[in-house]
């Protein structure tokens, strides 16, 4: 019974236990799960890389108007003083001052257009910083999706692996114990040696995979990815319906050949800048005198000015004709780079696309063959409860499903990542995952933006394999590995039981002897090699068997039914120790076959079909021990009798 005091310290210990849950659930409140859209938006703001073509953006607007200052005019305060030899010294007070200050006021009436012209090479070269910096987020965004699906990836991975060692562990010491009974061979042990050092090694690179993965995440994103991620569905708007229709979308809209494109018009309005060197150049200019020394006062120079200049250049070597000749072949540089901007969006829409169509193929036959390994490996464990299937069965059966996972699972995330990549090529990555970077302006569509895009939609199509054609057209088996169409190795009939003999069928718990009369079976054509060696256990020197056989029998009655109305046989074998005689373990393992065959009759099987026989320890699988036996040649065998 508690006291007063035990119910005061139950009573704390509750409520201590529930604040406790509260604050647990109050912190996974406080913290929210981020989305894709907010951690790529964080992405493409912050990542270095695309901050460095952001300035570069900003640099060039600055840039453009610079120049576009050469429309406004110019006002210089100017101020000097000289000291000049006096050769005639003047009577009238008009001699050049030694300290004069004015005003100049200078406006750039006509340049050729140079300045027109600079002003909108400027505006396309601007407009070029702003779709590289629209490829840079398109580039870095494409990177962190990948490292984002492949930390979902290596993750699921990793999870596979821990499974698959811990399956493969297991199995390694029941095979040791196995070795150390002496039941199983000293090579099986080392076979699952192997294949053990092997699952630490997948667990130990999935491991690898998913920290360099986080440091790839962690380099793009700036921080270390949460333990919670979304799993992302930008996929889900699908493709267009060919790989050229998504060809038009990426012509239109990747900003590497709209850079390109706008590079073409900024080389093309620089040669227009270097041509209006032939033509003359107009400037105003005027000048008001602010103050002179007491000496010039009434000097010209010290008088108020107004003036119009006309420089007209008629021969500086030949500069102007060479500065002309290299714009246009910066002109031809930036109209061969559109050309490869062409073929580079191309290359990486068809594949991408393609992967898509081609990886979604494939997820039918990795589910296919998952599901198939998965309904072998839970076959095999029941085949081996009836002794069909050894330990090292297991284990390949696991290799094979932690492989058949594996091969789905990069599948499946592999179509993932051909999305964002078709999607990145098309220039529309953060529009399909609804992310956008702000304060950047939206230029509209221009003409020559239609103009200048020389782009062919077309593509390679996609290989159809006719399978149907490549068997039709294959060479048979036969002439390949040399197997005949046919084998059928006849062998000798195995003559027919004589006249039946009383049947002793021992009956837990306790022996009775029955006589059963059982049917000859019609001679058979030849003896298969099905067989089933379930692992059953009988008390020390006896033919009762032990409960935890039952499961074990039971699965072996499952097999009997599969092999429909074959006749089967029930070999009751025993081990060989110095004490052992002949005699004794002849009878024992009579007394065993037939409570097996009593147990299965019981359960449904036809008496008819079934001859119950004892061999003794006249046929061993085994070597037997001289002290403790072999457990291995301790056995009851069900042989399956083709008619």
């Amino acid at each position: 019974m508690l006291n007063k005091n035990s119910n005061y310290r139950l009573v704390i210990l509750v409520l201590v236990t529930c604040l406790n849950g509260l604050a647990g659930n109050v912190a996974y409140a406080t913290e929210p799960l981020l989305t894709l859209k907010e951690m790529v938006e964080k992405t493409v703001t912050s990542n270095p890389e695309v901050q460095s073509r952001y300035h570069k953006f900003l640099e060039s607007g600055y840039e453009q108007e610079v120049t576009r200052a050469g429309f406004l005019p110019k006002a210089d305060v100017v101020a000097n003083y000289r000291k000049q030899e006096e050769l005639v010294k003047p009577a009238d007070g008009t001699a050049t001052p030694r300290f004069n200050s004015e005003l100049v006021l200078r406006q750039m009436i006509f340049d050729g257009f140079a300045t027109s012209n600079e002003v909108k090479r400027l505006g396309h070269a601007s407009r070029v910083r702003y779709y590289e910096l629209q490829s840079a987020m398109q580039n870095t965004t494409l990177e962190f999706i990948r490292a984002y699906i492949d930390a979902l990836r290596y993750r699921e991975l990793t999870q596979f692996a821990k499974d698959n060692y811990v399956v493969h562990k297991q199995l390694f010491d029941r095979i040791k114990e196995r070795v150390s009974a002496g039941v199983a061979r000293k090579v099986d042990l080392e076979q699952a040696t192997g294949r053990l050092a092997l699952a630490e090694a997948n667990l130990l690179t999935e491991a690898t995979n998913l920290h360099d993965v986080t440091a790839r995440m962690q380099r793009l994103y700036g921080e270390i990815p949460p333990d919670t991620l979304e799993a992302p569905t930008f996929f889900n708007a699908g493709v267009e319906s060919s790989a050229v229709e998504a060809l038009k979308v990426a012509y239109n809209q990747n900003p590497d050949l709209l850079s390109a494109i706008e590079n073409i018009q900024s080389s093309q309005e620089e040669i227009k800048t270097k041509e209006s060197r032939y033509m003359p150049k107009l400037d105003l200019q005027a000048r008001k005198n602010l103050g002179v020394s007491s000496d010039g006062r009434f000097s010209s120079s010290a008088a108020d000015l107004l003036e119009l200049t006309m420089n007209f250049n008629l021969f500086n070597g030949f500069s102007d004709h060479n500065s002309v000749n290299q714009a246009a072949q910066k002109l031809n540089n930036s109209k061969d780079l559109r050309d490869k901007a062409c073929v580079d969006t191309r290359q990486l829409v068809v594949i991408a696309y393609n992967d898509i169509e081609q990886l979604k193929e494939q997820e039918k036959y990795r589910i296919a063959h998952k599901n198939a390994i998965e309904n072998a490996r839970e076959a095999y464990r029941k085949q081996f409860d009836i002794g069909q299937r050894t330990l090292l069965d297991l284990l390949d059966t696991e290799n094979e499903y932690f492989q058949a996972k594996r091969t789905l699972a990069n599948t499946q995330y592999d179509i993932k990542t051909a999305y964002a990549r078709t999607y990145a090529g098309q220039g529309q990555l953060l529009n399909k995952i609804g992310a956008a970077r702000g304060g950047l302006p939206e230029y509209a569509r221009e003409d020559y933006m239609d103009n200048e895009n020389v782009c062919q939609s077309f593509a390679p199509e996609q290989l159809a394999i006719d399978k149907a054609a490549l068997l039709a057209d294959a060479k048979p088996l036969s002439a390949t590995y040399g197997i005949p169409k046919a084998v059928e190795t006849p062998l000798k009939a195995a003559e027919p039981p004589k006249v039946v003999e009383p049947v002793k069928v021992i009956e837990p718990p306790r022996a009775v002897e029955i006589t059963t009369p059982v049917e000859a079976p019609k001679p058979v054509a030849k003896i298969m090699t099905n067989k089933v060696v379930p692992d059953v256990q009988f008390e020390t020197n006896s033919a009762k068997i032990k409960p935890v056989s039952y499961p074990v029998l039971d699965n072996a009655v499952n097999t009997l039914r599969d092999w429909g109305d074959s006749y089967v046989e029930i070999a009751g074998h025993t081990d060989q120790r110095k004490t052992s005689k002949a005699t004794y373990n002849q009878k024992l393992s009579e007394k065993r076959a037939q409570a097996v065959l009593k147990y299965v009759v019981k359960k449904g099987i036809a008496v008819k079909r079934l001859t119950a026989k004892g061999y003794g320890f006249s046929q061993p699988i085994a070597e037997n021990d001289p002290k403790l036996g072999s457990k291995v040649n301790r056995r009851v065998e069900l042989i399956r009798l083709e008619k």
